[in-house]
């Protein structure tokens, strides 16, 4: 009988490690502390078009419009460069954040970006973006919190990929009304007027 228990042990020799790894995984839990540290040290925020319908419909657009920057990405996709829209303020952190008060000032509708953080997705799966974030392994975590944290991980990275896709057209679009608007300007310009600017060396 004993050797058969001992047997059957020897058939088993990685259940034991199997069993430590999973304790060693660590399990994803956050609440936020709402201490601003994520708000503060953020040199930009990243925005998508899912983010300025949403701003339209809510009238937040206006509020956040002197703060949006279009910038050529740094590292291409696929060896494509491609366009980034960000809300950005020159001091650094995100032009939306109330210090004073540690909130959001567009809370009710804050980026998708910054609702999925500090959960990351990448299209197969879920990673950390800021291990030093203060809301992880704060408390405990719902299966309901665990769902949407997720949920909002993968509406973020769809939401970036979408836009990564349609910024370059909105990009000329934008440029096309700029420049018909100038011409504008011009043409309405008195004579007198037009020949200055002209003059000015460029």
């Amino acid at each position: 009988m004993d050797e058969e228990k001992t047997k059957g042990q020897q058939e088993k020799p990685n259940e034991g490690q199997d069993k430590d790894k999973k304790k060693q995984k660590a399990k994803y839990i956050f609440n936020c502390t709402k201490c601003g540290q994520c708000c503060e040290k953020k040199d930009y925020v990243l925005i998508t078009t899912q983010d300025l319908l949403k701003w339209s419909q809510d009238g937040v657009l206006n509020s956040v419009f002197s703060f949006l920057e279009f910038e050529m990405a740094k590292e291409p996709i696929a060896d494509q460069p491609y366009f980034q829209l960000k809300m950005i303020k020159e001091e650094g952190g995100c032009p939306m954040y109330d210090a004073e008060n540690k909130t959001c000032k567009i809370y009710h509708s804050m980026p998708i970006d910054c609702q999925s953080f500090p959960l990351g997705y990448n299209g197969s799966q879920y990673y950390i973006r800021d291990k030093t974030c203060p809301g992880l392994g704060n408390g405990t975590m719902t299966k309901e919190a665990l769902i949407r944290d997720r949920d909002n991980a993968k509406k973020d990275f769809a939401a970036k990929i979408e836009t990564f896709t349609i910024l370059p057209l909105v990009y000329s679009l934008f440029m096309k009304q700029m420049l018909k608007q100038q011409e504008q300007f011009m043409k309405d310009m008195p004579e007198d007027k037009r020949k200055q600017l002209e003059e000015l060396p460029v």
